[in-house]
């Protein structure tokens, strides 16, 4: 019992940490550092593994399999009997059977939550039910992709910060400010290098064309 404790309360803190990560998203640089401090690898790893988690795969056999396969139909039947109020559960089991397997190309749980909200969806016929399920499915398909480019972008824009320098270099004529000093100021230090003349345009320009070609 212990055990299942401690890995209960691992499970929650690791959810809370992503969800701090997830919360802060389409924050500025500035204030996911402010606000997660040490914990902003851990948070967006986190974050991370749960959306990563989410879209796992439909297990192929096995226990899992039989678990998911159960919780599917279970969802179906509800919505067969919205469409079809009078037919007996073993009317539609065909019709179950049939889409169990059509919606298991789906990642796990995103299957079991489209079809859970399709019940709030208007039905005519039976055959409406996996277009709809699909389309749900797809939307949350999109946000989670979505979600996994923004945590990839705040990653890079935390480390990019973590290099920046405190300040402007000092200005020295016999010395000329490197690609990789460049790239590592915030843009509104590079703005201000600009508009102040530490650094020309063409050697921002050179400095993310170096930077390109290393990501290539």
């Amino acid at each position: 019992m212990a055990n299942d404790l401690t890995t209960t309360d691992q499970a929650d803190g690791q959810r809370d940490l992503a969800w701090k990560a997830l919360n802060l998203l389409f924050s500025t640089t500035d204030l996911v550092l402010d606000t997660l401090g040490d914990d902003a690898d851990a948070s967006i790893a986190a974050a991370v593994a749960m959306t990563e988690h989410e879209m796992r795969a439909v297990p192929a056999s096995g226990t899992g399999r039989d678990e998911w396969e159960a919780a599917i139909d279970e969802r179906l039947r509800r919505l067969a009997v919205k469409v079809l109020p009078t037919a007996a559960p073993a009317q539609t089991k065909e019709w179950r059977t049939m889409m169990v397997e059509a919606l298991s190309n789906l990642p796990a749980m995103v299957a079991l939550t489209a079809a859970k909200k399709a019940i709030h969806e208007p039905f005519r016929f039976i055959g409406e039910i996996e277009p709809a399920i699909r389309s749900i499915a797809a939307a949350m398909i999109e946000k989670r992709n979505a979600r996994l480019k923004g945590l990839e972008r705040m990653q890079a824009d935390i480390e990019r910060a973590r290099r920046a320098p405190a300040a402007l270099p000092a200005a020295d004529p016999d010395r000329e400010i490197t690609a990789e000093e460049i790239r590592a100021m915030k843009p509104e230090l590079r703005s201000m290098g600009l508009k102040a003349g530490f650094i020309t345009q063409d050697q921002v320009d050179a400095a993310f064309a170096v930077d390109e070609q290393l990501a290539a």
